[in-house]
């Protein structure tokens, strides 16, 4: 009896990772090459391997030498030439046939797997962004190899590890299977969940730590949820939106100076992954110079290119970001059900309608809704103060939280209100789901 009662509280949850497997397995094959941004965060990896005397383990993968000319490889013929930026890509090449350029100090030598054919990209580490996440693409490059499959490894994990913890944590909320299964489901139908989660961009590692604050601030382990909160900030800044969650809800819970200290503890979580970076760029003041650029230059707006959206288009499914067009891959999110999340968290949050639609909850439950709310809202703060080019698949940052909130709200209406509640939830959900079906048909077709 005991087995029969485990596997059937697992069985949802096992079902959604076989299905999610399976579609890595599909989709992987087809996305042969960089997708998206990966063109600069897998580029700034294979940089950082190079530049810390590394580079040697990925000589299997080729040679990039640049400027080419006049630093050419003697008595060998480049697979790729990239003649505006003066780089050439080699796949065939002895370490001898190397030995002229790697000794003269005006060659740029990157051993590794192709680049994108952008200007400077040999030297370009990503300042803009925080270090922590693109270590995962260092190690990952380092132990499986400089290809495509290999970078995106580490955002397989840590996807498969938020339906997981999506799933744990909504039946911890509800003990209900029905609503767990809904929670895992609802993020497995999230188009950005699985089109960010997939490939090897920075936003899946501030979603996942994200998660990983909200659950242990959830779980009263308040300590480890700064650290989680530091972690987001340290693999993109929109992090810093976890961390005022954070910092809001110890505020309320004890006072300000706890507020405070879990600032704190976060940002000496933050500069820990920064300092091998510091130490390439020459020192901390000209790291510090590149911060403030970039945090200049992420209030304005961006050239025109990709589509760009406000944090409301989000909630209903408008203007997504496409990172691939064959397979189609558009970060759509769960348009209908963040807006009902989004919705809930605001009643949830406000005692006085609170008190009439749903029972009494703790400040360690009310940590989720608080946190969705918090970083939707600091998207528009972003919006606000002059970045107007904004894209869908930063909503991966809350996606994992969508679920749960509904999860919540669900489990803890009052009788009179739950069944509207229910029904709010559900039909949030299935639209999200059946706008998808011509995204969910091309992808069928692309991989078929």
């Amino acid at each position: 009896m005991a087995i029969l009662s485990l596997l059937k509280r697992w069985l949802p949850l096992v079902i959604v990772l076989v299905v999610f497997t399976l579609y890595l397995v599909a989709i992987q094959p087809h996305l042969n090459s960089y997708t998206s941004d990966e063109i600069w965060y897998v580029s700034a990896a294979r940089n950082f391997i190079n530049e810390v005397g590394l580079g040697k383990y990925l000589a299997n993968y080729g040679v990039t030498v640049a400027p080419s000319p006049p630093c050419n490889i003697t008595d060998a013929v480049p697979a790729i030439y990239y003649k505006d930026n003066l780089m050439a890509w080699y796949n065939n090449v002895t370490y001898s046939q190397l030995r002229g350029i790697l000794d003269n100090s005006t060659c740029i030598v990157r051993f590794g797997y192709y680049y994108p054919d952008k200007q400077s990209i040999v030297t370009y580490l990503n300042i803009e962004h925080p270090w922590f996440g693109k270590y995962f693409m260092v190690l990952s490059m380092l132990l499986l190899g400089d290809k495509p499959i290999s970078w995106r490894v580490p955002s397989m994990i840590l996807s498969a590890l938020m339906l997981i913890l999506v799933y744990y944590i909504a039946l911890r909320i509800s003990n209900n299977i029905a609503y767990a299964s809904l929670a895992s489901v609802a993020l497995l139908m999230d188009a950005t969940f699985r089109d960010v989660g997939i490939i090897a961009l920075l936003d899946v590692y501030v979603g996942f730590f994200t998660l990983l604050t909200a659950y242990m601030y959830f779980t009263r382990r308040y300590t480890a949820s700064a650290i989680a909160s530091g972690l987001a900030v340290a693999s993109k800044y929109p992090g810093v939106f976890t961390v005022l969650a954070g910092a809001y809800l110890e505020t309320y819970r004890r006072n300000g100076i706890w507020g405070l200290i879990y600032i704190a503890l976060a940002f000496i979580v933050f500069l820990i992954p920064q300092l091998p970076i510091v130490y390439l760029v020459g020192g901390i003041h000209n790291y510090v110079s590149d911060v403030f650029f970039y945090l200049k230059w992420f209030t304005e707006p961006r050239p025109p290119g990709p589509v760009a959206s406000n944090p409301f288009d989000w909630l209903i499914g408008v203007d997504a970001f496409v990172n691939n067009v064959t397979p189609p891959l558009y970060a759509m999110g769960l348009p209908g059900a963040y807006l009902v999340a989004v919705a809930y968290s605001v009643i949830l949050i406000e005692p006085h309608i609170r008190g009439r639609l749903f029972s009494r909850l703790t400040i360690n439950e009310l940590s989720i809704p608080v946190m969705l709310l918090t970083i939707w809202l600091g998207y528009w703060l972003i919006f606000i103060l002059g970045d107007t080019t904004l894209y869908s698949y930063y909503t991966m940052q809350f996606a994992a939280l969508v679920p749960l909130v509904l999860v919540l709200a669900m489990s803890r209406a009052k009788p009179k209100a739950k069944v509207w509640v229910i029904m709010a939830a559900l039909a949030g959900v299935a639209y999200g789901i059946s706008v998808q079906w011509r995204m969910l048909y091309s992808l069928i077709m692309a991989v078929a």
